[in-house]
């Protein structure tokens, strides 16, 4: 039943991902040999929406490292179902810390059976466009678990850049670089552990940055941002990147039209209840990285069943044709309503939530 489920949750991120963002350009998959253990180390700036897309979109099954404060709930059978593994940190008591050591050992079993893992490797997440100071623990964990079986362990960095952090209606291009084979480092890691470990870090740092279209801030940090916008989207990752070392040739993102968003909301009554929830949830949250998530996570789960609720209450009232016209006109105003928000300029939210921890 659970694995049902992780492959129908995999089929609805792809299905959302075609009608929530303008277009979602993976690149790079076909470099890594899948079939040998994988400790996959994306960016980290959308909270459970960068795990969503890169497990959507690689071609094996995964397991999620997850901070263990988002377990405890009734959600928990859920995200068992797609594979979230809690990790405890200092935060959740020190008491907490040694179940690590099990879970570790349980994941390192997974990956002797040719397995892949996804973990963030940034000590922090936020909505910002550079790479963040990566932590020790997907290094170590990949040099450990080489120790520990016999088959060659490789680290795929992975660069996941958004057109814009928090608002639906962009592009995004998920980028696989060239794995790194943890072997590479055993030597090192044997003769001094700290010195393999932050080569490892270090190497896994220039690669994710690779993957990434502005890969550190610079004095013009905020003129490339503004560059990052519906305009430039028809450049593939390559070329964009490579525009963005002259990021004065691209086009300007434009003025903010606040008058869109106001007809946006104006033409949404037939999905108040997708756009209620929505609101209420990010009411909730304090935490600005949840924001597209939560967007995005209504827009997979909330709108089919509100628009399933809208036909069959046409169809009960005034009849199929009735319901079918009702539920496509809500259908239609929701795409009308991401297109007028995306044309709408929304600035961007330069290096919001930055010093949240992940």
């Amino acid at each position: 039943m659970k694995s049902l489920v992780y492959r129908i949750i995999g089929h609805l991120v792809r299905w959302t991902s075609w009608w929530t963002f303008s277009r979602v350009e993976v690149r790079g998959m076909d470099r890594v040999p899948w079939k040998q253990p994988c400790v996959v180390s994306p960016n980290h700036q959308n909270a459970f929406l960068d795990a969503l897309l890169v497990g959507a979109f690689a071609p094996v099954k995964m397991t999620y490292l997850t901070r263990a404060s988002v377990f405890g709930s009734v959600f928990d059978w859920l995200f068992d179902a797609l594979q979230m593994v809690p990790i405890y940190r200092r935060r959740d008591g020190f008491g907490k810390l040694s179940r690590n050591e099990q879970i570790f050992a349980e994941q390192r079993e997974k990956l002797r059976a040719g397995e892949s893992l996804l973990m963030f490797s940034e000590a922090e997440h936020a909505l910002t466009y550079h790479l963040r100071p990566l932590s020790k623990g997907s290094s170590r964990f990949a040099l450990e678990t080489q120790e520990a079986i016999e088959r060659d362990v490789q680290v795929v960095p992975v660069g996941i850049n958004y057109y814009h952090h928090e608002q639906l209606g962009f592009k995004v291009s998920v980028v696989v670089g060239d794995p790194l084979p943890a072997r590479d480092y055993v030597e090192e890691y044997r003769a001094h552990e700290a010195k393999g470990i932050n080569a490892l870090r270090t190497d896994l740092a220039d690669a994710m940055k690779d993957c990434m279209l502005i890969p550190e801030k610079t004095d013009d940090y905020e003129t490339r941002v503004d560059r990052i916008n519906r305009k430039n989207e028809d450049l593939p990752f390559p070329e964009m990147k490579q525009a963005l070392q002259t990021p004065e040739e691209l086009e300007e993102k434009g003025p903010y039209r606040s008058g869109m968003e106001t007809l946006a909301w104006a033409i949404s009554p037939l999905n108040i209840g997708p756009l209620w929830l929505e609101r209420f949830l990010m009411q909730r949250i304090d935490d600005p990285v949840f924001v597209l998530s939560l967007k995005f996570a209504v827009g997979m789960f909330a709108c089919p069943l509100w628009w399933l609720g809208l036909f069959v209450m046409g169809t009960v009232i005034a009849g199929p044709v009735t319901g079918a016209g009702v539920t496509g006109l809500a259908v239609l105003t929701m795409a009308l309503r991401i297109l007028l928000l995306r044309y709408a300029n929304p600035p961007h939210e330069l290096n919001k939530g930055e010093t949240l921890r992940s």
